[in-house]
């Protein structure tokens, strides 16, 4: 074969191509065809014909994934680090790593398919920092590139966890607003296929209940290896979270709209002031089929059945609330109402999250005057090598927006 395909035609599919991806032999195919042919997602046991899959087309070699490269880099570190050899955990370690040079060889590291674009590499001083509460310096981090970008890096040391959830794990949740309010996406992957929201239900190493309350209130999904997750395998992730003493989670990952923001599109007992509010929904209760919701902005509890409700994610233009950041600190506006919001967000003259346009000479003048401080203090190589450098134009984040002083009240992070 010549190595090309023609038409555009995706070898799988036999359609046009949707997101080509260019394989080592030239050949080209849809990036879910390819991923469905042969998974990109680390963490799945394939059997010995899935592993040994390879170009449809030729025969020729599928090289792994940036997925499957970072989820082995980090096996690879965590059987370094925290794993006795005697351990049982680091023989499973071990045959992760022997099955992956079996099926790529020993020379994967710079073999890796662009399924898509990968986006921003996150700075491991930046996880770090992170780990260490020091949320100051993964500010001045997001503020020295583009923001939209940013939020959304993700670590390649780490297993391709993203700034969200490595926020979430820390329960540093005022910077896991101000990331979502600032583009965040609430369904990132990580390197398994597993989105945010499914790797905090499935308890980690903590209790997140807040970090999920939140994630849910901003349309999180449970998501494996890239797709919805089916009703089996939630049932077991309930299971899971019983057993492990989370009922909270149970409850609330296994009802329709449990921990879901809603508008209540009608309401008992005559009271139709509550027609077209929002809420939060907390607790399902089997028994009477109704749910503890809680209304935004006065706080009043109510049982709501779901035909009272309609699911109403927030969004950076509609979030019911607002983080800011000053001075590299954040600061959590809360509002009367869901039009106060929005005319504040509006306010700040910004199309996203209330991001406002930055004036590129004085950008450039504020990086180097950071510049001389740091260089001056001795501390001019605290910048990550690996980071990227600032773009000319780029938005300024942490967003300060304009300065006007228009409703809501402020409540300093202590």
């Amino acid at each position: 074969m010549d190595g090309s395909n023609a038409n555009n035609e995706c070898g799988i599919c036999l359609g046009e191509w949707t997101n080509p991806v260019k394989l080592p032999c030239g050949h080209s195919f849809c990036a879910d065809c390819l991923g469905g042919w042969k998974s990109k997602y680390a963490g799945e046991r394939r059997t010995r014909e899935q592993r040994g899959r390879r170009c449809p087309l030729c025969r020729g070699t599928i090289p792994p994934s940036r997925d499957q490269i970072a989820s082995i880099k980090m096996t690879k570190m965590v059987m370094k680090e925290c794993f006795d050899k005697s351990d049982p955990r680091y023989e499973s370690c071990a045959r992760d790593v022997k099955e992956f040079e079996a099926e790529f060889g020993e020379d994967w590291e710079d073999t890796a398919i662009e399924y898509d674009n990968d986006g921003i590499s996150l700075p491991l001083y930046i996880v770090n920092a992170m780990k260490s509460r020091n949320s100051r310096t993964v500010l001045q981090w997001l503020g020295r590139g583009n923001i939209k970008d940013r939020v959304n890096a993700k670590g390649g040391s780490i297993g391709n966890m993203g700034l969200l959830i490595t926020a979430a794990m820390c329960e540093e949740y005022d910077l896991v607003n101000f990331l979502l309010l600032n583009g965040a996406d609430a369904n990132i992957i990580n390197a398994a296929g597993l989105s945010v929201l499914t790797s905090l239900s499935y308890g980690m190493s903590g209790d997140f209940f807040k970090a999920i309350k939140i994630l849910l209130s901003w349309g999180a999904e449970l998501i494996v290896r890239g797709r919805q997750m089916t009703s089996q395998e939630l049932k077991q992730l309930v299971v899971l979270n019983v057993r492990e003493g989370n009922t909270a989670v149970a409850n609330l990952i296994s009802s329709e709209l449990g921990g879901r923001r809603c508008k209540m599109v009608s309401a008992p007992d005559n009271r139709d002031d509550l027609v077209g509010k929002t809420c939060v929904v907390g607790r399902h209760i089997k028994k009477s089929g109704q749910y503890e919701v809680t209304v935004e902005f006065t706080n009043e509890s109510l049982l709501l059945g779901a035909d009272n409700l309609e699911r109403y994610d927030r969004t950076p233009q509609d979030p019911g609330y607002f983080v800011e950041c000053k001075n590299n600190r954040l600061i959590r506006r809360d509002f009367e109402s869901n039009e106060e919001c929005r005319a504040f967000i509006a306010s700040l003259g910004a199309d996203e999250g209330g991001l406002a346009e930055v004036d590129p000479e004085a950008e450039a003048k504020a990086e180097q005057a950071a510049a001389d401080l740091l260089a001056e203090l001795g501390l001019d190589d605290l910048e990550d090598p690996s980071s990227n450098a600032p773009k000319k134009g780029a938005r300024s984040a942490p967003p300060a927006g304009k300065k006007k002083k228009r409703g809501g009240k402020k409540k300093g992070r202590k």
